[in-house]
C-alpha cells in the first residue's frame, strides 16, 4: 500500500490578514493542512528561500512553494474548484479579483495599519505608537475606504453577484485586525458596511477563525 502524501503546510502567523485570508478559503473548501508559525520579521534563511520577499503566508505542498496569498488562492481555486470562491461570469470574476486586490492594498494599508501601530509596534518592536499618524488614518483614509465599500455594496448581501466569493474573504480579513486595535465600523454612519462585516465574520468558514484570532491565537 502506497504511503499517503504529507499534508500541505501553511507558513505564517494567524493574526496576519493575508494568512487569515488563506485560512478562510481553506476552511470554506474543506482542505486539510498543517500550520507552521512564521512571522515576517527576521525570518530565518530557510524561510527566505521559500519566500524571497520574507512575507507571509507561504504555501508548501511537496515541491510546490507559493509565497503570496493571492497566488495561493488562485492555485486552490483551480485545484479544488468546488465550492468555488470565484464567480464564473467573466465580469463578476474580474470584479471579485479587483476587490481582493483592493483589500490586500488599500484596506490593509488603513485598517491593518492601525493594528500595526497600536499592537505590533509596541509589542514586537518595543516602539511607541505614532498616534498622530493613526489619528490621520482614522480621520481620512479609513472613512474613504468605508465610503467606497458602502457604495459598491449597496443593498447586496455580498460584494459581487450576490454570492460569497474571494472578494468577501479578502475584504473581511483586515477588519479583524481593526477590531483587535480597538476600532470598529461606525454603524450609524456606515450601516451597510457594519452589517456586511458582521455577516461575513459570522459565516461557518469565518466565525471560528475570527473567534480564535480575537482570543489571542497567533
Amino acid at each position: 500500500m502506497a504511503a499517503s502524501s504529507p499534508r500541505p503546510i501553511l507558513h505564517g502567523a494567524n493574526v496576519s490578514p493575508y494568512v487569515r485570508k488563506v485560512r478562510v478559503a481553506l476552511a470554506y473548501k474543506g482542505i486539510e493542512y498543517e500550520s507552521v508559525f512564521q512571522h515576517p520579521w527576521g525570518a530565518p534563511p530557510e524561510y527566505v528561500e521559500k519566500s524571497p520577499l520574507s512575507k507571509i503566508p507561504c504555501w508548501e505542498e511537496g515541491d510546490l512553494v507559493l509565497p503570496d496569498s493571492s497566488v495561493i488562492l488562485s492555485y486552490l481555486e483551480q485545484r479544488y474548484p468546488d465550492p468555488a470562491i470565484l464567480p464564473q461570469e467573466p465580469g463578476a470574476r474580474a470584479r471579485a479579483l479587483w476587490f481582493e486586490e483592493y483589500a490586500d492594498t488599500k484596506i490593509c494599508d488603513s485598517l491593518a495599519f492601525v493594528f500595526f501601530q497600536r499592537v505590533v509596534r509596541p509589542t514586537v518592536f518595543k516602539q511607541p505608537t505614532d498616534e498622530k499618524l493613526v489619528d490621520a488614518v482614522l480621520a481620512k483614509t479609513v472613512p474613504d475606504v468605508f465610503d467606497y465599500l458602502a457604495r459598491c455594496l449597496g443593498d447586496d448581501e455580498y460584494m459581487v453577484g450576490g454570492a460569497f466569493s474571494v472578494a468577501d474573504i479578502a475584504i473581511a480579513s483586515p477588519f479583524v485586525n481593526f477590531q483587535l486595535a480597538g476600532e470598529k465600523v461606525d454603524a450609524s454612519r456606515w450601516p451597510e458596511v457594519a452589517a456586511y462585516v458582521e455577516r461575513v465574520h459570522g459565516l461557518p468558514c469565518y466565525a471560528p477563525i475570527v473567534e480564535g484570532d480575537k482570543s489571542g491565537a497567533r
